[in-house]
């Protein structure tokens, strides 16, 4: 398998964990009362992840893990999928 497949794969696979997370999150804040616009999620996700953020803080004095999994997940996705396009591309 070439180089630049497997960086898209191992990109793929990564952008499923940040959904995973993403799940997790609207799942934390539904059990604690706020209402989740589910139409226009896409449109109101960083508003939902500050939330989460500021409940968590509140809560626990840090922010929570499903956010950091969220952000670093996404981000390692963005690196892996430029990478595997550019190495495709050669």
């Amino acid at each position: 398998m070439e180089p630049g497949k497997i960086f898209l794969l191992l990109g793929l696979v990564s952008a499923f964990f940040g959904i995973y997370n993403m799940i997790r999150i609207v799942n934390y804040l539904s059990s604690k009362g706020v209402k989740i616009n589910w139409f226009l999620l896409r449109l109101k996700w960083f508003t939902y992840m500050s939330k989460y953020r500021e409940l968590t803080v509140e809560e626990t004095g840090d922010v929570g893990e499903f956010h950091k999994g969220y952000i670093i997940s996404m981000l390692c996705a963005l690196i892996l999928a430029i990478t595997g396009a550019f190495l495709l591309n050669q």
